[in-house]
């Protein structure tokens, strides 16, 4: 079997601290949307936001293209992460 050379290695340690950094900044936006779901929820506004939803991933498909990325990628991530702060949303609000 052959040995991984050192600059792959430090290489994809690279990429794992970009992973961590990754999940830290989905667990932060995770808790603000959290916030704004309990603001929502104290004026009675629904906790979707399809106009606000549409515009998040207009601005990841303009983040994305300005950074050389697919910006349809950047609408597909913008959704995913919508939906990681609902669903966590939806689980905090059902009883237990």
């Amino acid at each position: 079997m052959e040995q991984t050379p050192p600059e792959l290695r430090e290489l994809r340690a690279g990429i794992d601290s970009c992973d961590d950094a990754i999940a830290d900044a989905v667990a932060e936006r995770v808790a603000l949307a959290e916030e704004v779901a309990d603001v929502k929820s104290d004026r009675g506004r629904d906790l979707v936001d399809e106009e606000r939803e549409a515009a998040v991933a207009s601005g990841y498909a303009e983040r994305f293209h300005e950074r050389g990325l697919d910006p349809e990628r950047g609408e597909d991530l913008a959704e995913l992460l919508i939906a990681v702060a609902l669903e966590h949303e939806r689980t905090i609000e059902e009883p237990s």
